[in-house]
C-alpha cells in the first residue's frame, strides 16, 4: 500500500529552492544597480571631460581672434584669460560689444577783426566702443566718443600742410598765437613730430566761441556688429561711413557730458570731474549686456574690459577683421570723481588703450558696471595701454530714467545663451540646434561660425554628452545587463527544476520502499 507523499518534506525543499532564487535575484538587482552606478559615473566623467576640452576649445578661439600686428611696444593683449569667466562674462557678451565711429562735418568759418579763412565740407571723425544693453538697439558709450567741439574737429580734419597753414595764419593775424610759435608748429607738422602734433590740436582751445561758426553741420555715427570693419566713403565731398549688414548706422538719444568743462578739467588737474556717457540707438534686434551695479564692488575684485583699441585696428584698417580686445585686471582703488563726491571712479589694473573707451566693464557675474576711459593723459602716439579707470554706470542709468526708456530683454540674446550652456557641457547636438538658430537670428554674432564648426566635428564622439547618445548608450547597457541576467536566472532555475524534480522522485521512491 502506497504512503501519501511527506508534504513537509517536500514544502521544506521548495522553500529552500525559493531562498536560493530570492537571493539569486537579489544578487542580480546589486549587479545591476552596480552596473548602473558605474554607468552614471561614466557619464559625469565623460561630461567633466567634455567641459574641459569645450572650455579649452573656447578659449582658443577667444584668444585666436585677438592676433593682430600690433605696435611694436605700445599694445597689449592678455595671453591669458581666467577659465571661470570664458563663458558668462566673456564669450556671452562679446558679440554684444560694439565699435562706435562718428564723423563730424560741417562749414566751418573763423573771422576775428584782423581775418577771416574759410574751411568748406571739413570733417573729423573719431572711433571709441561701446555696448549693446536692450534687444531694441540703446547702445551705450562714453561721451566724449561721439561728441566734439568745432574747433578740435576743425584741427583734427587737418589733411594737408596747406590746410595747417592756413589755420596758423590766421591764429597769429588774429592775435591768438605768436609768429614763433607758428612757425616751429608748422616745422614739426611737416616732420609729423608727436609733439608738434599735440600742440596744433592745443590750439583749438585758444579760438574765442565768437569767432568760429558753423554752417551745414551733420554728424553720423556707425556701429560695427561683426569682426568687419568700418571702412570710409571718400567718394563726395564729405566723408561717410560705408555701410552693410554688419556695420549699421545708429541715431544719437541724449548725452551728460561737456566737452569743454572735461577738457578744462583734465588740462588742470588730470582728473576727471563730471559725467561722461551717452546714449544712441539703432534699429533691429541685437544681443545686449545686463546692467549692474557698483554697489558691492571691492578693491580686489576682478574686472574685465571689452573694447576696440585704435592702436590695432583703426577706421579703414588694412586688417579683413577686427575684434575687441578682452583685458583683465583688479580694481585698486574706488574714489569720486570731484570733492562733491557725486559719481565714483573705479582705478584698476586693468589695461586699457585709446578707443577701448565706452566700452563695458565687466564683474565676474557679466554684468555691466561702469564704462571703460583712457586714462593716460600723456602718450606720445596714443596707442599706449595704461591701468584703465572705470565710471559708474549709474550715471548711464540716469541717462534712462531722464530720457524715460525702458531696457527690453529676451530675443537673440537667449538661443546665444542657451548655445554656449549646451557648448560647455559637451551637449554638441544641443548646441547645434541653437547654434543654428542664433546664425539664423543674427549673423553679425561672428564667434558663431566657428562654434559650430567645432559642435559638428564633435557630435557622436566619446566627448558628446548630448542626452541622444547617452541615453544610446545607456540604454544598450543595461539591456546587455538584463539580457545576462535573466539567460543567466534562466539557467538556474532550469538546474534548480532539475535538482527539485530529481530529489522529488527520489523521495517519492524511497517512502514507497518502505511501505
Amino acid at each position: 500500500m502506497k504512503q501519501p507523499i511527506p508534504h513537509g518534506h517536500i514544502t521544506k525543499k521548495l522553500r529552500r529552492s525559493l531562498l536560493i532564487i530570492i537571493g539569486f535575484g537579489l544578487i542580480m538587482a546589486g549587479l545591476l544597480g552596480v552596473t548602473i552606478g558605474l554607468v552614471n559615473y561614466n557619464i559625469v566623467q565623460t561630461a567633466a571631460r567634455s567641459k574641459q576640452i569645450a572650455d579649452n576649445n573656447l578659449k582658443i578661439l577667444l584668444q585666436s581672434q585677438q592676433k593682430f600686428s600690433l605696435p611694436e611696444n605700445t599694445s597689449y593683449t592678455p595671453t591669458t584669460l581666467d577659465q571661470a569667466t570664458l563663458v558668462n562674462v566673456i564669450a556671452k557678451n562679446q558679440p554684444s560689444v560694439v565699435r562706435i565711429a562718428t564723423m563730424y562735418c560741417a562749414d566751418i568759418t573763423l573771422s576775428s577783426a584782423q581775418a577771416t579763412v574759410n574751411f568748406a565740407d571739413t570733417c573729423s571723425g573719431k572711433v571709441g566702443s561701446g555696448s549693446f544693453i536692450s534687444s531694441d538697439g540703446y547702445i551705450a558709450t562714453s561721451g566724449h566718443v561721439v561728441s566734439t567741439t568745432t574747433a578740435t574737429a576743425l584741427v583734427n580734419s587737418f589733411t594737408t600742410t596747406d590746410l595747417v597753414n592756413r589755420y596758423l595764419d590766421y591764429l597769429v593775424a588774429s592775435r591768438l598765437l605768436t609768429y614763433n610759435e607758428a612757425t616751429i608748429i608748422k616745422s614739426g607738422v611737416a616732420k609729423n613730430n608727436v609733439d608738434a602734433q599735440a600742440a596744433l590740436l592745443a590750439t583749438a582751445d585758444t579760438i574765442p566761441d565768437a569767432q568760429i561758426h558753423a554752417g551745414n553741420v551733420t554728424s553720423e555715427y556707425a556701429i560695427q556688429l561683426s569682426n568687419v570693419p568700418i571702412a570710409i566713403d571718400k567718394s563726395h565731398n564729405r566723408l561717410t561711413f560705408e555701410y552693410n549688414d554688419t556695420v549699421i548706422k545708429a541715431s544719437f538719444v541724449d548725452q551728460d557730458f561737456n566737452q569743454v568743462t572735461s577738457d578744462q578739467a583734465i588740462s588742470a588737474s588730470g582728473q576727471f570731474t563730471s559725467s561722461d556717457v551717452a546714449l544712441l540707438k539703432a534699429v533691429g534686434s541685437f544681443p545686449y549686456i545686463t546692467l549692474g551695479s557698483l554697489d558691492g564692488v571691492k578693491i580686489g575684485d576682478q574686472l574685465t574690459a571689452i573694447g576696440f583699441p585704435s592702436a590695432i585696428d583703426g577706421v579703414n584698417s588694412a586688417l579683413t577683421q577686427t575684434v575687441p580686445s578682452i583685458t583683465q585686471g583688479k580694481v585698486k582703488d574706488i574714489s569720486y570723481d570731484s570733492a562733491t563726491k557725486a559719481r565714483r571712479i573705479l582705478n584698476t589694473s586693468v589695461p586699457i588703450g585709446q578707443g577701448n573707451s565706452g566700452g563695458p566693464a565687466l564683474n565676474n557675474a557679466g554684468e555691466e558696471i561702469g564704462l571703460n576711459t583712457y586714462s593716460i593723459i600723456e602718450c606720445p602716439d596714443l596707442k599706449c595701454y595704461g591701468d584703465g579707470q572705470v565710471r559708474d554706470i549709474a550715471d548711464l542709468k540716469a541717462l534712462l530714467v531722464k530720457n524715460n526708456i525702458a531696457l527690453r530683454s529676451g530675443g537673440v540674446i537667449d538661443n546665444w545663451t542657451k548655445a554656449l550652456n549646451a557648448y560647455t557641457k559637451g551637449n554638441y547636438a544641443e548646441a547645434l540646434t541653437y547654434l543654428t538658430k542664433v546664425q539664423s537670428e543674427y549673423p553679425a554674432n561672428y564667434l558663431v561660425a566657428p562654434l559650430l564648426n567645432i559642435a559638428e566635428q564633435q557630435v557622436g564622439s566619446v566627448t558628446d554628452t548630448s542626452t541622444s547618445y547617452q541615453a544610446q548608450g545607456l540604454v544598450t547597457i543595461i539591456l546587455i545587463v538584463l539580457a545576462v541576467a535573466i539567460v543567466a536566472v534562466a539557467i538556474i532555475l532550469t538546474g534548480l527544476i532539475i535538482i527539485f524534480t530529481a530529489k522529488y522522485r527520489l523521495t517519492i521512491r524511497r517512502a514507497n520502499r518502505k511501505h
